[in-house]
């Protein structure tokens, strides 16, 4: 019996995993392989590289990706590592190259992948045999997806279709970075995700958070439908019902998308919400007010928050004037990243049309807050003396998430 087949056997529902989840080697190794390098991942927007030549690189656990802009104006996804001998070849994070240059033996690549110099090779050596090695890549409205399975993948217009309606009208392919901020964190990735997979700890943690959106929100929508108590839920639901229907009298997208069980069974977590931010606030920032000029197809304000979840790695947060990408990547069994990548139309100029701190606010104080409770998290769980504790009514979504994980773990 496998290990993660023994840990699986100790695991109870209604409780958090046995703690060798989080801390064995093993585990974190398999769940590389048969969950993260398998998902669409976000990874950026496509305005960070504009230009031919244009580069960054997006590194997460032993990988290392070149997303780079060719001279054709074509964005490409390759491996960042020489067919020579193996060398990472970009070293910088990001920046612009004529020519990728290996720094070891200079074998030299083009914005399109092509081997174009490689000195001193037998004489039956072809260059064109000898490019760099793509990765999986799809770019849906501005966004850019890789897939690092070295395997076909899932068909990519499989995957965005049930949550296309709601992006196309908040239409990122028409904004632009405004902000961009990283937040190293010490604790194993499931951590990080759990965390975001509910909002039992936001009143503690969050007060910012609270403040700008109405309590009910909160406690029945703030980790998505589903994840409180039915009664409540469904109260606030009808509370919100007539500005749902002026949404859609409106033509604005207003419709829920719970992952299907087909999806579920495919190891599929894609999630889709429009809700109002609540207590009057027409945007989400630290007075409520807008941060930036409208976004995607808005013609007015009407204080929505919308919620476009691809899985537990990848998702989007937009309101009628901006939106955040949330990307979440482990870089090894106690060590994560969360990046935050903020949005706004691509007229709008800053400190003109927008302020990058009330832009930037509220998401910010919360991610800070959020990389400390996790840290705590991760830090008490390594104890000898932790067993798994029972999980509130408030936080059911940490359950599907590991109905989700476990899905996944067992796919072949």
């Amino acid at each position: 019996m496998t290990l993660f087949n023994q840990l699986k056997e100790r695991y109870e529902e209604g409780k958090t995993l046995p703690q060798e989840f989080y801390t064995d080697e093993e585990i974190f190794s398999d769940e590389m392989k048969k969950i993260y390098f398998k998902q669409w991942l976000m990874v950026d927007h496509v305005s960070r590289i504009p230009n031919p030549g244009d580069y960054f690189l997006f590194n997460a656990e032993k990988e290392s990706i070149i997303l780079i802009r060719g001279r054709d104006n074509q964005i490409r996804a390759f491996y960042n590592v020489c067919s020579h001998r193996g060398s990472r070849i970009c070293l910088e994070e990001e920046g612009t190259k004529k020519l990728l240059v290996c720094p070891y033996h200079a074998w030299s690549f083009s914005a399109e992948g092509e081997l174009k110099s490689a000195r001193y090779m037998p004489d039956d050596f072809k260059m064109e045999d000898w490019g760099l090695k793509p990765c999986h890549m799809n770019i849906y409205q501005g966004l850019i997806f890789i897939n690092l399975s070295m395997e076909k993948p899932m068909d990519f217009k499989e995957f965005i279709a049930p949550l296309t309606e709601l992006v196309n009208f908040h239409n990122p392919e028409k904004a632009k970075i405004a902000a961009r901020r990283k937040y190293p964190t010490k604790a194993n990735f499931k951590l990080v995700l759990e965390n975001f997979q509910e909002c039992y700890h936001c009143g503690p943690a969050h007060p910012e958070f609270c403040s700008v959106h109405e309590k009910d929100w909160v406690f029945t929508m703030g980790a998505g439908l589903g994840t409180a108590p039915e009664k409540e839920t469904q109260e606030y639901l009808k509370k919100i019902q007539p500005w749902i229907d002026e949404c859609k009298t409106k033509g604005i997208p207003s419709t829920t998308y719970l992952e299907t069980k087909e999806g579920l069974s495919k190891g599929l977590n894609r999630y889709v919400d429009r809700t109002p931010i609540g207590n009057g606030n027409l945007s989400q920032t630290k007075d409520g007010k807008p941060a930036s000029k409208l976004m995607g197809k808005f013609q007015e304000f009407d204080g929505g928050l919308s919620q476009v979840s691809f899985n537990p790695f990848s998702c989007c947060y937009f309101t009628n004037d901006f939106g955040v990408m949330f990307i979440f990547k482990p870089l090894s069994i106690l060590q994560s990243e969360v990046e935050l990548i903020w949005l706004v139309n691509e007229e709008a100029e800053k400190d003109k049309d927008f302020n990058e701190e009330n832009l930037t606010h509220i998401w910010d104080v919360t991610t800070v807050h959020d990389t400390t409770i996790i840290e705590n998290n991760q830090n008490g769980l390594l104890s000898h003396s932790f067993s798994p504790g029972v999980l509130s009514q408030n936080e059911s979504a940490v359950t599907y998430f590991y109905d989700w994980y476990f899905t996944n773990m067992r796919l072949p």
